[in-house]
């Protein structure tokens, strides 16, 4: 029998699209068409649940949190929903160090041997108060990180840090507020405080004395920061109340790689005498020092590293895999390629900034080492020098068939409704 390595052929680099048929193109429309309409009725309808749950509900908080959590969930069912729509042939593949996997039991293997043709629904086993953090390629690198959430029954508790002027976006960011979605300005004197009240919000619900179980700060300082009482006990949950997992993701760059950001990173490593990458941005220290540094109740960081067949090392994935591209001809990755690793809290350097700077500096070294074996091999992270070291997952990025069908299910009804009132106004 053929092992997993051997059946796992790298996906060539170059990425060379067919130019589509009018038939194609008219059927790309028409599925980009049909995905807005889905999307557009079930961000109505996850919408219209969270407002009538902070309505009603506000004096029951677990119950409200649990279905705020819930409507996160949908979210992202949602969006892979409109994936699979129109790029049903990507999966992921996950490369995880062996050692990494048997220490932190990441990912769940059945013994299967699987190739690209294979269907398979991960299931993964993500530490419960964990960070992410993650190159940054493309504009939807958050959703693949976010569904590996779900696929550890975290996806109603993720949180993200997001640009603040999607705050304003209509209904989308009411539902991300209720997310409660961390939105910052990127400038630091601005985003202190923001940044420090949510990720006490988010440390005191993991141990069941936040405000998802009802206790509320008792006041605000001058700098805007809110005031707990002395008396909360940090250490354990002295209430029984229920406690609130949770998964951050961040993008320490803090922007997608481009040709204008790379000529940004490479100025930005001259001023702060640092050496650039070829493959990465330079990182972000002080945002992500300060989240690791106050998020006590975190246990693992797990660091991923993010490559997309069909892109070649001089080339920007965020060129070739537009929106456009990607809904109206095709031009998905066949394998978005993950290399996951994970490090204990209490093994990052947070004692002072300068170490804490030195160490993710060293981890970004890594990654940028790790995407240029990713293109020099064609699509892969391993070498067949390390091959022996790795354990590789293909995986279908999608989730179960009843979630599909309750995402769809709101749509479909709402077009039999109104096509049964334009019949009825026709004729």
């Amino acid at each position: 029998m053929t092992t997993l390595t051997e059946r796992i052929k790298p996906v060539k680099s170059k990425a060379s699209f067919k130019q589509p048929s009018y038939f194609y193109k008219a059927y790309k429309i028409f599925l980009c068409f049909l995905s807005v309409n889905i999307f557009i009725a079930a961000s109505l309808a996850i919408v219209t649940q969270q407002f009538l749950t902070k309505l009603f509900l506000f004096k029951f908080v677990n119950l409200q949190q649990t279905l705020l959590n819930d409507s996160k969930k949908k979210f992202i069912i949602l969006l892979i929903t409109i994936f699979k729509i129109n790029t049903p042939k990507s999966k992921i593949r996950i490369s995880i160090p062996k050692a990494i996997n048997q220490k932190y039991g990441v990912i769940k293997n059945d013994g299967r041997t699987v190739d690209l043709s294979t269907v398979v629904i991960a299931s993964t086993n993500f530490t419960d108060e964990s960070v992410v953090i993650a190159n940054h390629q493309i504009y939807t690198d958050w959703v693949y990180l976010w569904w590996l959430a779900y696929t550890s029954n975290l996806a109603g508790n993720v949180y993200i840090l997001l640009k603040k002027s999607l705050e304003s976006i209509p209904i989308l960011g009411y539902g991300m507020k209720n997310y409660q979605f961390i939105f910052l300005s990127r400038k630091w004197e601005k985003d202190q405080v923001n940044l420090r009240n949510s990720i006490n919000d988010i440390n005191l619900n993991s141990r069941g004395i936040g405000r998802a179980s009802g206790r509320v700060p008792i006041g605000t300082a001058g700098n805007g920061e809110y005031i707990w009482p002395e008396h909360l006990d940090l250490s354990f949950n002295s209430h029984k109340s229920k406690t609130w997992p949770y998964q951050l993701i961040l993008f320490p760059e803090g922007t997608n790689l481009s040709a204008n950001t790379k000529n940004k990173s490479i100025e930005y490593a001259k001023k702060i005498d640092k050496a650039p990458f070829q493959n990465v941005l330079l990182p972000h220290v002080t945002g992500i020092y300060e989240i690791l540094k106050n998020l006590t109740s975190c246990k693992t960081l797990y660091d991923l590293t993010i490559g997309y067949s069909g892109v070649e090392q001089h080339e920007f994935a965020q060129d070739i895999y537009t929106l456009k591209k990607v809904f109206l001809e095709g031009a998905s990755p066949e394998i978005v390629d993950i290399h996951l690793t994970a490090i204990d809290r209490t093994d990052i350097p947070l004692e002072n900034i300068d170490s804490f700077s030195d160490w993710l500096f060293g981890r970004w070294k890594l990654k940028d080492d790790l995407m240029n074996e990713y293109y020099l091999q064609g699509s892969d992270f391993k070498t067949e020098d390390t091959a022996h070291e790795y354990s590789t997952y293909i995986f279908d990025c999608g989730c179960n068939f009843s979630e599909y069908l309750s995402i769809l299910l709101g749509p479909f009804f709402t077009f039999v409704l109104l096509l049964r009132y334009v019949i009825k106004w026709i004729f």
